[in-house]
């Protein structure tokens, strides 16, 4: 049989502890303050584990002392996990863990002006961590899509792919002759964490195996005598790429942490345009136009998002086969471009709605 699920009879439904304050202070000019804090604590949360996978038996020692749950064939770079049953692959366990936390601090500042005119600015800072950022309906894909930072039954508390670090949101409404509004909205935040990955099973775990579903971090060579490739000349251009990244140049000789790397700063630049049409008493229809990332309407060049990889992290070594005298795997680099243009932000989009009022 492939693959079974069940719960731990545990099991409780996931459940969090929430403090927030807040408070808000006159400042001179009309100009309002508000200042929010947000604690979030995960108590009961979800994680998943593979109970028909025995603890690591060894760890290559070569890359950081990775945990090996199995062993590799020399040749191929095939796996051979070592499982409690060879009756079943993968027994799924879904049970709870928790320490997952977030914390989040905003302030912001707003003032009105004559003529239903205003403005504001506000700053968010988030700090995110948990250990399994679930986000898919399979059960058997949540251990398969998060890169493993620990083992798999101890996974480290790192940052949350959920995060958004530094967040800004600017905001500008003004009165306009026929009864019209124009409102400008800058939004700007800290791109998508994500972590670079091995295509394949490094730590012999039976994990999916391809380039872009794999668990398995990659550890990152402090030189050329750190790694073993299937192709030495390929040393220059994996260099290249370590060099280019600090949150991989700053790793370098050890396995790097789950989301450490971060995707490009996003800017949002988007409008809306209103006209209030009196019915009568209290009654009244707005008509709205919004149009989404402005930039890219006025120009085709303006408003691209850019960002390393359109399905999360970046597959960067594939293991061909694996060096026994050197306790680690034989790779091959996979070029990396962090550029690629995400079509579903850069494009520009118009919304028309109506509100009627009574």
């Amino acid at each position: 049989m492939d693959e079974l699920s069940y719960f731990n009879p545990s099991f409780k439904f996931p459940r969090n502890l929430r403090l927030s304050l807040g408070g808000d202070v006159a400042l001179p000019y009309g100009t309002v303050g508000t200042v929010d804090l947000l604690y979030i604590r995960g108590v009961d949360q979800l994680d998943v584990v593979d109970a028909n996978l025995m603890p690591p038996t060894a760890v290559s020692g070569g890359e950081g002392g990775r945990p090996l749950y199995g062993t590799i064939d020399p040749a191929t770079g095939d796996p051979t996990p070592h499982r409690v049953s060879d009756q079943f692959r993968t027994v799924d366990e879904m049970r709870n863990a928790s320490g997952d936390r977030a914390v989040s601090v905003s302030a912001q500042l707003q003032k009105r002006f004559r003529g239903a005119a205003e403005a504001s600015v506000a700053y968010t800072y988030t700090d995110a961590r948990d250990r399994m950022s679930a986000n898919c309906f399979f059960v058997t894909c949540n251990i398969d899509f998060t890169p493993l930072d620990g083992t798999l039954r101890d996974r480290a508390l790192t940052t949350s792919r959920f995060e958004a670090t530094h967040k800004i949101t600017i905001g500008a409404v003004a009165a306009l002759p026929l009864r019209l509004q124009l409102g400008l909205f800058y939004n700007g935040y800290s791109g998508q964490p994500y972590t670079y990955l091995v295509a394949g099973d490094a730590n012999a775990s039976g994990s999916s195996i391809n380039a872009f579903d794999g668990d398995d971090i990659v550890y990152v060579p402090g030189n050329a005598a750190d790694i073993t490739l299937a192709d030495p000349e390929q040393w220059g251009l994996l260099d290249s790429i370590i060099g280019a990244e600090p949150c991989l140049r700053s790793q370098r000789g050890s396995i790097m942490r789950r989301n450490s790397c971060r995707n490009h700063w996003v800017s949002l630049l988007n409008a809306r345009l209103s006209e209030t049409v009196p019915l009568g008493g209290s009654r009244s229809l707005e008509l709205i136009v919004d149009l989404f990332n402005l930039p890219h309407l006025l120009d085709q060049d303006w408003g691209l998002q850019r960002v390393g990889s359109l399905s999360g992290d970046i597959p960067l070594l594939e293991l061909t086969r694996y060096d026994e005298a050197n306790q680690r795997g034989i790779y091959n680099v996979i070029p990396v471009d962090r550029e690629v243009r995400d079509e579903g932000v850069s494009r520009w989009q118009m919304q028309l709605g109506a509100r009627y009022s009574f």
